[in-house]
């Protein structure tokens, strides 16, 4: 273990790359189980109607936990020659927390929700709120080179919250509680972390030049946007349900869904590291390699979506039956259409890989807009009609969608581009 830990004083660029490789895998599986794992405890110890709560305020906490981001992660460890420093990154989280912390008082107190349902959707967004906190710190250790030790220190605090989570469930059986006390942990975590380490990276004092936060909001607003309308697009059966349904029925749908993410988990681990190279075959003109390696990863998605879905038909409701204490059996046909929903979605996300590499960031927007517009407007109605197979048929015509979009622009944009080639 002491040859994967990071430290400072690592300058060996391969070591580096595979502590980075490994200890994001670690991050990234940690963060996308992590509310699989919490609704499997808090059903087994609290049972189905504060796991139909739990699984609306999960969902409402990553709403609001896009707003904090910004979508500013991945701008910021792009910003390799510095063009806002590390105070203006600061300065511009701390306007986008507040209006994080701002929609997550109207989520939980401003929608007529029961006192019990405020306190567990209040309690668990601010216990996902410390993420937005430690994301600025971690963009700024990425930016130097250093995403092994961001990838190792978030490791940490997310094994350390889930225990202790965990644990104070199993003692109080109380949610919002529990929630609240580990964020007080999670974020006393977080601060002995980053505190005197970022003192490593950041020798300049911490000078708020409003001109340059202001260039970098609008400069990531659009980031922001698309990142939140796909969030709402990913989460709206569960907001139709929760308008139109039972606490019951969220529980059921919330575990339904929960194995959806791993075709997209796997996936992106599987084709990030190609992205580089696909870029360069683009930017270079050598469309042959490109389609080539674009083609390779087509296919990785359609085989792990066709085993994945195989494997819930065959055994994979009964083991969610078997884990989360329910009798799933009635519900196959909505769980293969989220399997194959999952797929699409995939598909669709590896397109905004491509759409990106093409310069063409504003035309997922527009994807992302066009299928919240069928989101808002059928959502409602078809989970009424069709209880959980119409929250099914949601996720999966939303997913449709935005695969369907991307994949006619990507089209469109390569033949523009062989033509030119070829001209």
């Amino acid at each position: 273990m002491n040859r994967i830990r990071p430290s400072l004083f690592d300058n060996s660029k391969e070591q580096i790359l595979r502590n980075s490789t490994f200890w994001n895998l670690c991050a990234s599986v940690l963060n996308s189980m992590m509310t699989a794992l919490l609704l499997f405890f808090v059903m087994r110890l609290n049972g189905v109607d504060d796991a139909g709560l739990f699984s609306i305020a999960s969902a409402l906490a990553y709403q609001a936990l896009t707003v904090g981001l910004f979508g500013v992660r991945n701008y910021h460890a792009a910003d390799v020659y510095n063009k806002f420093q590390f105070s203006d990154y600061y300065y511009l989280r701390i306007i986008t927390c507040i209006m994080m912390y701002g929609i997550v008082v109207y989520y939980a107190f401003f929608q007529g929700y029961t006192v019990e349902k405020a306190s567990v959707v209040f309690a668990f967004s601010v216990f996902k709120s410390i993420d937005a906190i430690e994301d600025l710190y971690h963009g700024e250790y990425q930016r130097q080179g250093r995403l092994d030790i961001a990838a190792y220190l978030q490791t940490i605090r997310y094994v350390i919250s889930l225990l202790v989570l965990v644990l104070l469930l199993f003692v109080t059986h109380n949610l919002p509680l529990t929630c609240l006390v580990t964020s007080a942990l999670s974020l006393a975590v977080f601060i002995i972390q980053n505190i005197s380490l970022i003192n490593s990276f950041v020798k300049k004092p911490r000078t708020f030049r409003f001109n340059q936060v202001k260039s970098l909001l609008i400069a990531t607003l659009p980031l922001c946007i698309s990142t939140w309308l796909n969030i709402y697009i990913l989460n709206a059966a569960k907001y139709s349900i929760d308008k139109v349904l039972s606490a019951d029925a969220q529980a059921y749908y919330g575990t339904l869904v929960l194995p959806v993410f791993t075709i997209n988990l796997l996936a992106t681990v599987i084709y990030r590291p190609y992205i580089t190279g696909l870029a360069e075959d683009w930017k270079s003109g050598n469309l042959k390699r490109f389609l080539h390696g674009c083609f390779k990863q087509l296919i990785v998605i359609g085989i792990l979506t066709v085993v994945i879905t195989a494997f819930g038909w065959t055994i994979g409701l009964k083991l969610l039956s078997l884990l989360y204490g329910m009798d799933l059996a009635e519900y196959m046909l909505p769980f293969v259409l989220l399997l194959v929903g999952g797929g699409l979605n995939t598909l669709a996300v590896f397109m905004t890989v491509l759409l990106t590499i093409q310069e063409k960031q504003n035309m997922i927007l527009v994807g992302y807009i066009l299928s919240f517009v069928f989101c808002v407007i059928f959502s409602d109605r078809i989970v009424q009609y069709y209880d959980i197979l119409g929250a099914s048929l949601i996720y999966t015509a939303a997913s449709g969608i935005l695969c369907c979009f991307y994949s006619a622009v990507f089209l469109t944009v390569l033949q523009h581009q062989k033509r030119r080639t070829e001209a």
